[in-house]
């Protein structure tokens, strides 16, 4: 069952990271989309979780950003338990959250990753636009929300 995040579920969406922590190693915190979110307050009223029974099992969490006057989301991180890795959790995590989004005045959502992955749900990758940190050109992903805007060019700002 997926539903939105609540203050409440802090602890347990903790605790999830800290298992895919020692999935990934502690590599995980050097990585320039962790250091970009590091300090700031994610956006709840867009953030999901996935249950299973009481029990926390995927994650998916978006923060504020803007590219000069365009409001934006910066995706990330998505997080499934290892036990349940593909069985399409994330998947559903992505869509039904991103429906939430396009209903509201946002312009964009950007976030870091594989196009692999993330093109299914429309996301291209985007040169114009760049990170106040080091990031790999073909790792941005951007998913046009508005048609106002044919092109997102400039830094990205998280807030």
């Amino acid at each position: 069952m997926i539903r939105e995040e609540k203050k409440s579920d802090n602890k347990k969406i903790f605790l999830l990271e800290e298992v895919e922590e020692a999935v990934l190693g502690p590599g995980r915190y050097a990585r320039p989309s962790f250091r970009l979110r590091e300090n700031l307050e994610h956006n709840i009223k867009y953030s999901k979780i996935y249950c299973k029974g009481q029990k926390i099992i995927g994650s998916i969490r978006y923060f504020n950003c803007k590219i000069e006057n365009n409001s934006g989301l910066m995706l990330g991180p998505l997080i499934v338990d290892q036990k349940f890795k593909g069985r399409g959790i994330g998947k559903e995590l992505v869509n039904k959250s991103m429906v939430g989004v396009n209903e509201k005045n946002i312009d964009f959502i950007i976030l870091i990753g594989e196009f692999d992955y993330y093109g299914q749900f429309g996301f291209e990758r985007s040169a114009n636009v760049y990170f106040s940190l080091n990031v790999r050109k073909e790792k941005i992903l951007l998913k046009k929300l508005s048609e106002q805007n044919n092109t997102f060019s400039g830094k990205i700002e998280l807030y």
